[in-house]
């Protein structure tokens, strides 16, 4: 009973953490929208189902065009990476990751006059991310120690993914998202799927 009385105190302590961060995030995004001068601030939850089979993850964004004139934007997220799997000395361990990422995109619309396939998007994104968890693991028996992740730790971040518009304010997504070098996991890959809602006025409508 004290077993399972403390798992549920473990689980609490790290829901209360992963809420305070989404609502932290959240609070700076809704005082961005506020304090800057955006053309269609762009708002985006992801769900992602990693290559591993425990990993999962989820993904919080807000997202802009450079130029009225351009299809370039740029995005700033929050992501939660759980059960990454590594392997050291002969022995699987696992490890949850906090990042923060700043991408630039470019999105290709397709030219068509088709009712449905005028509403797909194709999306193309590139940028870094930067390690917010420090992920330690210490073997008592060896007495070794070893950094997987720190803080501060820069990493590459490629995706791609096909929107599908709604109306003119909200598009689901289905992507594929690829990290060669993931701190010390290695190279880590996930599929995606998200949603995504505009605020403000938009070319063309």
């Amino acid at each position: 009973l004290m077993n399972i009385i403390n798992n549920l105190a473990v689980l609490s302590k790290k829901s209360t953490k992963v809420v305070n961060k989404i609502t932290l995030f959240l609070t700076l995004l809704v005082s961005g929208c506020f304090s800057v001068n955006l053309y269609a601030l762009e708002v985006g939850a992801e769900f992602h189902k990693g290559d591993e089979s425990k990993t999962t993850g989820f993904n919080l964004s807000v997202s802009d065009n450079f130029s009225r004139k351009h299809n370039l934007y740029w995005t700033v997220a929050y992501n939660n990476v759980n059960d990454i799997n590594v392997n050291w000395n002969e022995r699987g361990l696992y490890f949850s990751m906090d990042t923060l990422e700043t991408l630039v995109s470019y999105q290709q619309k397709l030219n068509t006059y088709d009712s449905v396939l005028k509403n797909i998007v194709f999306e193309y994104k590139a940028g870094l991310s930067f390690a917010l968890t420090e992920n330690k693991f210490t073997w008592d028996e060896l007495q070794e120690e070893r950094y997987f992740s720190e803080k501060g730790d820069v990493n590459a971040v490629l995706s791609f993914a096909t929107l599908y518009n709604i109306n003119k304010n909200s598009a689901v997504k289905l992507g594929l998202k690829y990290q060669p070098s993931f701190s010390e996991f290695g190279s880590v890959s996930s599929i995606y799927l998200g949603f995504t809602y505009k605020f403000g006025r938009q070319v063309g409508y």
